[in-house]
């Protein structure tokens, strides 16, 4: 049987000096408790308090805390929250902690380019009864440092209970102190690192997927001039990094190989053939890159025209599509990166007929098999690209995929991709409301 859910409810103060929390009397009939009880309440996978509990015959939504209590558990007063009664103990949650690169911690944090997503993400959690917060680099097991956002103030300072739920948006961010040891309490990792491009291509390999893969292999010198002479063209992506960053593009012309940067610094330039490492570096550095065959994309206007599949788990914890968006290169001969120029446009205006069908098969396969590996991954952006010949190629699988695309089409969408992840969480923490829980699960027995 489904633990009995309340909520959002509303989080108050209570000048008192005693543990004392105060509920609306028909919470405290459901759970069968006695006015003036002991009973046990934590937030998140925070520590057990043991407080009293008293009924209050104000707003049934609202549930009243004395200060010290707030403290020893991470809230504070405005919170919105769930509340679940598993027979035992009274919990408090579903809570987030979004890890994300801090650029500016005092007075106001600065999260770089996640800075609106933060932003938009606790308020779209907030609205949902999920406590969400932004994790301080400075955090420690003991003392949880976390920044939340106000209507009013902006970026603020907050406690934060420990999480059911790490969301980490940023490439090279490393587990945070202060969660370094909560695998062991059950946290759920929402964006795991899994892998860079060479890890992900073989782990798909494996799963049966390579007729659906171009051909890719680890960069060196060697293999790309033998890739240049069977292909003719290839790209060179970075092991690890998004948005185009870095990209090489090469072209075989007879003794000679032509390549062109896109990002940072745009540039072109030719090398001979062979290839020395000394050319290799003063373009690339040494940084570890993939050789992938440049398969020819279909067109649209001219240009070539790639797809961007937004997959994510909700409330029914199974993989749906979110939303699906054409990326048009800017020029003839281009990448089709958002950040480099590409531009965004609704899928149907260049799919033909059924072939979206096709595409949204094969990414939610993907997603499934990756999914298995990783159980609570909650999202992935996968870059198809349909080639003339009708074939679905796929180009990446990123865990923590931008959300400017979807921005561009239609901004309700991006509202939607932020908050199907939280409705994920409420699924896998068991802090659905009842009519959910029987709408997904059918009704329960007496």
């Amino acid at each position: 049987m489904l633990p009995m859910v309340e909520g959002p409810l509303r989080i108050e103060s209570l000048v008192h000096t005693r543990d004392v929390i105060y509920a609306a009397a028909p919470l405290l009939r459901r759970y069968g408790m006695q006015q003036g009880s002991s009973v046990q309440i934590r937030a998140g996978l925070g520590p057990v308090c043991t407080v009293q509990i008293r009924s209050h015959i104000l707003d049934p939504n609202i549930l009243l805390m004395a200060r010290p209590v707030l403290r020893r558990l991470g809230l504070q007063r405005g919170d919105r929250i769930h509340a679940k009664w598993g027979g035992t103990q009274l919990e408090l949650g579903p809570v987030v902690a979004l890890w994300l690169p801090v650029r500016r911690r005092s007075p106001t944090p600065a999260f770089g380019a996640q800075t609106a997503w933060a932003r938009d993400a606790l308020v779209g959690a907030r609205d949902m009864g999920v406590l969400a917060y932004v994790l301080d680099p400075q955090s420690s097991p003991d003392s949880l440092r976390a920044w939340g956002w106000s209507s009013k103030n902006g970026w603020i300072r907050r406690p934060g209970p420990m999480p059911d739920a790490l969301w980490r948006r940023g490439e090279r961010l490393g587990p945070p102190r202060g969660l370094r040891e909560a695998k062991e309490t059950g946290l759920l990792n929402l964006a795991p690192d899994i892998g860079d491009k060479w890890r992900i291509t073989k782990f798909l390999l494996l799963q049966g997927f390579g007729d659906h893969i171009p051909w890719t292999r680890p960069m060196s010198l060697r293999r790309a001039e033998a890739a240049l002479l069977r292909f003719g063209r290839v790209y060179a992506k970075p092991r690890r990094g998004s948005g185009g960053r870095d990209l090489l593009l090469l072209e075989r012309r007879g003794e000679t190989i032509r390549w062109c940067r896109f990002d940072p610094s745009p540039a072109q330039g030719m090398w001979t053939i062979p290839l020395r490492l000394s050319d290799w570096r003063r373009v690339a550095g040494h940084r570890a890159y993939i050789v992938q065959e440049a398969r020819i994309p279909l067109t649209a206007f001219g240009r070539p025209v790639d797809f961007r599949w937004f997959v994510q788990r909700g409330g029914s914890g199974a993989w749906d599509v979110t939303a699906v968006v054409a990326r048009l290169a800017p020029e003839e001969d281009g990448p089709t990166n958002v950040s480099l120029g590409g531009k965004v446009f609704p899928v149907d205006e260049i799919l033909p007929d059924g072939e979206r069908e096709r595409g949204t098969a094969l990414a939610l396969s993907v997603a499934e098999a990756v999914g298995a590996l990783f159980p609570h991954l909650v999202e992935l952006g996968m870059d198809l690209l349909l080639d003339k010949s009708g074939e679905w190629w796929i180009l990446d699988v990123n865990p923590r995929p931008g959300r400017s695309t979807l921005k561009q089409i239609d901004p309700a969408l991006r509202q939607l991709s932020i908050r199907k992840p939280f409705e994920y969480v409420k699924y896998a923490t068991g802090y659905m409301t009842s009519d959910l829980a029987e709408e997904r699960t059918g009704p329960s027995e007496e």
